[in-house]
């Protein structure tokens, strides 16, 4: 049986209260919390005096891509290096969207044997559409992709992907199956728009750009001749703002999760630049301010008690992993007027439980998986001091992190 071990003399953050209680004791012994006390430790259990920093839960990455470098990815790093700038940025757990589930599900299986330093993986199937692209499977039809389905859930995925080239016949095919196999469904929302993708039980909603979609006008129709970003930019220059807010209020009744990725589209705005694409000014700031937009509807929705899941979409357009969670945090803070208590919640609390894993993981409790970052400062204070990382935790294992 493993040693218990503890973590002395740190200020225990409570994400759903954001109480604290100080010069705590958290007892660990395998993967798992012990106990978190001010009580006298006992006897010669070892020890790492933590004493003045603070201790929130592992972050969460609801939307990682882990791509080998390659010519639609130039600047993405080597598998084992993206997890360990992940762990090192204090990112425990990570919903991992792949090229190839088979890449998902190797790795997985290596970080929960120790022999492959990173998060947590939570696998994603390969990407699933109508008709193949760069970076997906193509089904053509809903019997087909029933099929796809049953062959991921037999590899062990976890979650389905879905992307643009979609119809909702396929979409409630592929919910409905997945379902069936104890699986959800996340993916793009455009051909099929949010608020019918949330009827028909999709688990979440990826990215900010779809929600407009569902927001247009009567009559409004996206030019044919427009695609991809272009046409989403469209939407968000004919949006009907209370329709956003309605929208909120439909993902809430349905259960329907909401991953914004601020913080690729903060990117986008600022590199004029996507998928070696130079954007038009119009189209520059049609993206900054729906991206500010975007922010203040995340924030609307946490507090409404929707689930808003943080995540970045690295490494597309230049995303750092790991960093990208602590920008996406503060984009919601700053342009979005959360309080740090609730940003932090999104990154844990919410995130887990869009994951289904709210038992175990989101928080700093006795009974749950030891996954905890270590602070030289209080984000409470400020949300930008979560990059003030001393120690991670993952898993029961200890790392320290050099400043």
């Amino acid at each position: 049986m493993d040693t218990p071990w503890a973590l002395t003399g740190g200020h225990v953050i409570d994400v759903r209260t954001g109480e604290i209680m100080r010069n705590a004791n958290i007892r660990i012994q395998g993967d798992r919390i012990l106990s978190i006390s001010t009580d006298d430790l006992p006897e010669g259990i070892k020890i790492v005096d933590i004493s003045g920093s603070y201790v929130i839960p592992g972050l969460f990455d609801l939307h990682a891509h882990v791509i080998p470098k390659t010519r639609l990815f130039p600047g993405s790093k080597e598998p084992q290096e993206t997890l360990q700038q992940l762990l090192d940025n204090g990112v425990t757990t990570i919903r991992l969207i792949p090229f190839y589930s088979e890449s998902a599900l190797t790795w997985s299986a290596q970080v929960n044997a120790g022999t492959l330093p990173g998060p947590t993986i939570v696998p994603t199937s390969s990407i699933l559409e109508k008709d193949p692209q760069r970076t997906s499977k193509g089904f053509g039809d809903p019997a087909t992709a029933r099929q796809w389905v049953r062959k991921e859930a037999l590899l062990g995925c976890r979650w389905i992907k879905v992307y643009d080239n979609m119809d909702a016949e396929s979409l409630g095919a592929i919910v409905q199956t997945a379902a069936a196999y104890g699986m959800k469904v996340c993916g793009h929302a455009s051909l099929v728009p949010p608020h019918e993708a949330s009827a028909l039980g999709i688990g979440t909603v990826e990215h900010m750009l779809s929600l407009a979609y569902s927001a247009l006008p009567e009559g409004a129709i996206p030019p044919d001749d427009l695609k991809g970003l272009s046409r989403a930019l469209w939407a968000w220059r004919t949006v009907d703002s209370t329709m956003l807010h309605a929208l909120l209020e439909t993902f809430k009744t349905n259960g329907t999760g909401w991953v914004p990725t601020l913080v690729v589209s903060e990117r986008i705005a600022a590199t004029g630049t996507h998928a070696f694409r130079p954007l038009s000014d119009e189209e520059t700031q049609t993206l900054s301010q729906a991206t500010r937009t975007a922010a203040k509807l995340a924030v609307q929705f946490h507090r409404i008690g929707g689930m808003v899941g943080i995540g970045t979409d690295f490494p597309v357009d230049g995303i750092e992993p790991g960093v990208s969670v602590h920008r996406e945090l503060e984009i919601i803070v700053d342009l979005g007027g959360a309080t740090p208590l609730e940003a932090l919640q999104m990154a844990t609390q919410s995130s887990a439980a869009i994951l289904g894993f709210q038992d175990i993981l989101g928080s700093v409790e006795a009974g749950k998986i030891a996954n905890m970052v270590v602070l030289s400062a209080n984000p409470l204070d400020s949300i930008s001091n979560t990059r003030a990382i001393t120690h991670v935790v993952h898993d029961g294992r200890l790392s320290k992190i050099e400043q």
